[in-house]
Parts: C-alpha cells; structure tokens; sequence
C-alpha cells in the first residue's frame, strides 16, 4: 500500500478517535450538579424563599460551589459532541 494514502488514512481515523474521545470525556450541561444549583439558588434568592441577607446568600452558594467543583471530575460541554452514526452535533 502507498505510505502518502496510508498516512491519509491514518489522519482521517484520529479525528474521528479525538471525537469519540471528547465525546466521552464531556457530560451535557444539563447533567451538571453545578449548573442545576445555580439554577436553584438564583430561583429561591429571586423569589425571596431565603431567609438570609443577600451578601450571606453570595458566601454559601460561593462555598457550596467550590465543594462541588471539587465533586466534578468531568468537564461540560454545550451540544458538542458525536451521534451514535460517529457524525459530529
């Protein structure tokens, strides 16, 4: 076989191995504990359901989010990613 198409191909085949492994490695927004706390706490300060002073608030949720960063061990990503087909989102 040609080593220039051999390297063509080799080519092609580790994008599609980088997809499939960035795929893997990211988890959807929606999946994050992060992302679902913040929605909850800007939800209850909004809508005045904590009884603590706003600067109060600010420090817990600062807290509660550095503990779960250090829950996270995945990184997340908005819509990119691969379909079951190898086709890039």
């Amino acid at each position: 076989m040609n080593p220039l198409k051999m390297l063509a191909i080799y080519r092609k085949a580790s994008v599609l191995i980088n997809l499939f492994e960035d795929a893997k490695m990211n988890k959807k927004l929606w999946k994050s504990k992060t992302f679902w706390f913040q929605i909850l706490s800007g939800a209850a300060a909004l809508s005045g359901v904590v009884p603590l002073a706003p600067e109060h608030v600010a420090i817990v949720t600062a807290i509660i989010n550095i503990g779960l960063r250090f829950v996270t061990n995945q990184p997340v990503s908005i819509g990119r990613g691969v379909t079951p087909g190898g086709n890039p989102v």
